[in-house]
């Protein structure tokens, strides 16, 4: 007779928040900003023509596929045409290495774009249809076993992703090259030079493929940069200065106008976790 013994680690405060979006209407050809959480981002296309930016990468979606966004990673959605777009969106905490251990892990491109299986398709879309029904009817214990079996389904189809990138090849490398560079870069003009393009070349790309521009992407990467740096304990001061950011006060004042309190609030709304 064999014997097992299973042992799970303690869920503080499981949480999740999320919603389905099941607008059969057109929507027109737009980006979502980019932006950043505190949590676990569990983005799926249900039907529509999407792309979906995660740090240096833009995927081409298919219905059913799942991009994975990790905390303090700079993210968007982009609606490629005009069409309907139909999806799920669910933020987690990651506060449980048990559970999230896999999809958290630094270092792997193919646990960002998530392709299941036909069949796991089939299977993950069955939860999301009895997840909407449980949350309208209020059954939490429902909600939070549909949520377990979808996170082990996701984290099981995050290996044998593959990669579809959707962004000219000079883009993809400047985006490498900031998110490896991004404390000691202090001037733009490092990429014009370095590709041969102009700079409203460069600010095109930016445009056209992750709707915002490089002077905006450049200071997001910093500002999750400093955000990890916070919460390791580093005063607000030197969170500025080995993010990479040149000027204190400007430092504050993007703080709050993308994060939405001053990076002190921050630091201490993350010590009451």
């Amino acid at each position: 007779m064999d014997n097992y013994k299973l042992q799970v680690p303690s869920i503080n405060g499981f949480k999740a928040d999320y919603y389905f979006f099941q607008n059969p209407k057109i929507v027109n050809a737009h980006d979502y900003p980019p932006h950043l959480h505190d949590d676990i981002e569990i983005y799926v296309l249900i039907e529509g023509d999407a792309s979906f930016m995660v740090e240096d990468k833009v995927f081409k979606l298919a219905p059913g596929d799942i991009v994975v966004s990790r905390p303090n990673e700079m993210h968007n959605c982009i609606l490629n045409s005009d069409s309907v777009h139909i999806h799920n969106c669910f933020w987690i905490d990651p506060s449980c290495e048990f559970l999230f251990g896999e999809l958290l892990t630094k270092g792997s491109d193919c646990n960002k774009l998530i392709s299941p299986t036909s069949k796991d398709k089939e299977l993950l879309f069955d939860i999301y249809k009895r997840l909407k029904t449980a949350s309208e009817q209020g059954e939490s214990l429902q909600q939070f076993y549909l949520i377990l079996e979808m996170i082990d389904i996701i984290t099981h189809s995050a290996t044998k992703t593959t990669v579809r990138q959707s962004i000219p090849e000079v883009l993809t490398a400047i985006l490498m090259e900031i998110n490896k560079r991004f404390i000691e870069i202090n001037s733009l003009k490092i990429f014009t030079d370095k590709y041969g393009i102009s700079q409203s070349t460069l600010n095109r790309l930016f445009k056209k493929h992750l709707n915002t521009s490089p002077k905006t992407y450049l200071e997001t990467k910093r500002l999750a940069y400093s955000r990890t740096l916070l919460c390791d304990g580093k005063t607000v001061f030197e969170a500025c200065m080995l993010s990479g950011f040149p000027d204190y006060s400007n430092y504050i004042r993007l703080f709050k106008k993308h994060i939405g309190i001053t990076p002190k609030q921050y630091q201490e709304k993350q010590k009451q976790k």
